[in-house]
């Protein structure tokens, strides 16, 4: 089974793929292997960066991207957002397809996190998509406590996104993560069975 794990920012995705982990699945997370390729030495995706946005984005180490100088270039400014995205997201989703080929191979279950799996079309990779659901009021106050960010952040992070209900809707299966950990491993352990 390979699953796609989506879901609005704050609810919880990260901790549903560390419960399915738990429990022996294979994950994947976008973010950090976008972070990741950021963080490459060298290689052709830092050669194009560099190329587009010149050596001020570089790491001090001057080995790998420095992702907060580069967002300084391209955040506010749409035709260089989608020129970053034109760069990257083809390199994420090589590797994206490969470790879903890798699962499939293996004969392994994997659990996918990918924030924007529906805004980006990458729902027929999966067997099934999972969406996390948690009130506005409690993803606010995680995102909040947890990462500092501003009433205004969490609204314009929330505007590049499909709202939570729709997200709901063209899921395969939800999980509620309004309350302790507990009762979201035990909605975890449920749907692990019956999956596989």
């Amino acid at each position: 089974m390979i699953l796609g794990v989506t879901g609005s920012i704050g609810a919880g995705k990260s901790t549903v793929r560390e419960e399915f982990s738990a429990l022996g699945w294979r994950v994947f997370d976008a973010d950090g292997v976008c972070h990741g390729i950021y963080a490459e030495p060298g290689g052709s995706f830092f050669a194009r960066i560099v190329g587009e946005w010149g050596p001020g984005v570089v790491s001090a180490d001057g080995r790998s991207i420095d992702r907060r100088k580069l967002a300084g270039e391209v955040f506010g400014n749409p035709g260089e957002l989608e020129k970053l995205t034109g760069l990257l997201y083809p390199e994420f989703e090589r590797r994206l397809d490969e470790a879903v080929a890798a699962c499939r191979r293996d004969g392994a279950d994997g659990v996918f996190e990918i924030p924007l799996l529906f805004e980006n079309g990458y729902g027929k990779r999966f067997d099934a998509v999972l969406a996390v659901w948690s009130s506005p009021e409690i993803r606010r106050e995680r995102l909040k406590r947890k990462r500092g960010l501003s009433d205004e952040e969490i609204a314009e992070r929330e505007r590049k996104q499909l709202p939570a209900h729709e997200k709901l809707e063209r899921a395969d299966f939800a999980v509620v993560n309004n309350g302790p950990r507990e009762l979201l491993r035990k909605q975890i352990r449920r749907l692990s069975e019956k999956l596989k």
